[in-house]
C-alpha cells in the first residue's frame, strides 16, 4: 500500500530486545495485540523466547506507538503459553488472555497448539495471571478438536464473542460465546488458505481483516458484514517493500481518524523488529475503494 509509511519503533533499529535475558521470539506468532486504552497508555501483548528456556507472555506500553516499556512476564506456571490475545472483561474488570500452548502440541502434519485461557485482574502485573486451562469448543473439526489451532483473536459485536482461530493449511475457523471463559462453540470456517495472525477493524460499518500469509511476503485484506462471511478484496494488500519475507504477526488501531499497523519484520537469526505504519482514515477508504 503506497500511501502508508513506515517508522521503526523509537526511531532506530529497536529490537524485541526489552531487558537482559530476553531475546525475540523466531515465530511469526509472536506479536499480537494491542489490547485497550488504560490510563492513558496502550498495552501490547506478545510473546517472548527467554534465553534461560522459558517461553512468556510478556506486556509491554505505550502512548504514542512509537516508544515502549516493558511492564513483565506472565508466571513461569504459564511457560510455552503464548501467541496471545488479551481482552478486557468490563462486567468483573478482569482482564482474559487466551493462548496458544506451543509446549503441548499435536503433530499431524503440521504443530498444532492447544488453546487456553489465563486470567488477571491488573494488566501492570502480568506475573499474578492464573492458568483457567484449556478451552474447550464444541462441534470443532475432527482435525482440529476441541482445542487446537493458535493465535486466537476475539471481539465483541452485540452480545456475542467472536474468536478467529489460525490453522495455517487447516484454514482459519470462527468460534462464538455469550460469555467470555473456557466454553465456545464452532461456527465455520472463516476464510480458506494458508492463514494467521489477523487484525481486525471497522470502517463504515464494515468489518475489515488484515491477515498474514503464512510464511509470505504481506497480508491479505477481507471483509466481512457480519463476521461469520469474509470477502477477499486485496491480496498482499499491506506489504513492506524492503523485506521479501513478512513474518505475520500484526495489530492495528485507529486513532484520531489515522490508522496505525504495527507489525514485525526479520532481522535474521531469529530476531524481528517492530515497525509502524500509518495512513488517514479517508486514505485508507480510498485504497479499498480502488480494489473493492
Amino acid at each position: 500500500m503506497g500511501l502508508l509509511r513506515c517508522h521503526n519503533i523509537a526511531g532506530s533499529r529497536h529490537t524485541w530486545h526489552k531487558r537482559p535475558g530476553v531475546r525475540p521470539v523466531p515465530r511469526p506468532q509472536s506479536f499480537q495485540r494491542l489490547s485497550r486504552l488504560l490510563l492513558h497508555f496502550y498495552y501490547i501483548v506478545a510473546s517472548f523466547f527467554k534465553t534461560d528456556g522459558a517461553w512468556l507472555t510478556g506486556i509491554i506500553k505505550t502512548k504514542d506507538l512509537r516508544s515502549y516499556t516493558f511492564v513483565g512476564f506472565t508466571p513461569t506456571s504459564l511457560d510455552g503459553k503464548i501467541a496471545p490475545y488479551c481482552i478486557y472483561n468490563p462486567d468483573d474488570g478482569k482482564f482474559y488472555l487466551y493462548y496458544s500452548d506451543w509446549k503441548n502440541t499435536v503433530d499431524v502434519d503440521i504443530r498444532l497448539a492447544r488453546l487456553g485461557l489465563a486470567i488477571g485482574t491488573d494488566i501492570n502485573r502480568p506475573s499474578e495471571f492464573v492458568d483457567h486451562g484449556y478451552l474447550t469448543i464444541g462441534n470443532m473439526p475432527e482435525i482440529l478438536s476441541p482445542n487446537l489451532g493458535w493465535d486466537p483473536y476475539i471481539v465483541k459485536v452485540g452480545d456475542t464473542y467472536y474468536m478467529l482461530i489460525s490453522a495455517a493449511k487447516y484454514e482459519m475457523h470462527l468460534a462464538t460465546a455469550k460469555t467470555l471463559g473456557t466454553q465456545w462453540n464452532y461456527t465455520k470456517i472463516a476464510v480458506t488458505g494458508t492463514l494467521e495472525n489477523p487484525t481486525l477493524f471497522c470502517l463504515n460499518s464494515k468489518w475489515y481483516m488484515l491477515v498474514g500469509i503464512y510464511y509470505g511476503r504481506g497480508y491479505d485484506l477481507y471483509s466481512s458484514e457480519d463476521l461469520k462471511y469474509w470477502n477477499i478484496v486485496k491480496k498482499n494488500f499491506f506489504r513492506d517493500g524492503n523485506y521479501s519475507e513478512l513474518p505475520s504477526g500484526s495489530t492495528s488501531l485507529i486513532i484520531d481518524d489515522v490508522f496505525y499497523h504495527l507489525y514485525q519484520v526479520p532481522l535474521g537469526e531469529d530476531r524481528y523488529q517492530l515497525c509502524l505504519a500509518y495512513i488517514k482514515v479517508e486514505d485508507l477508504i480510498a485504497e479499498i475503494n480502488k480494489v473493492e
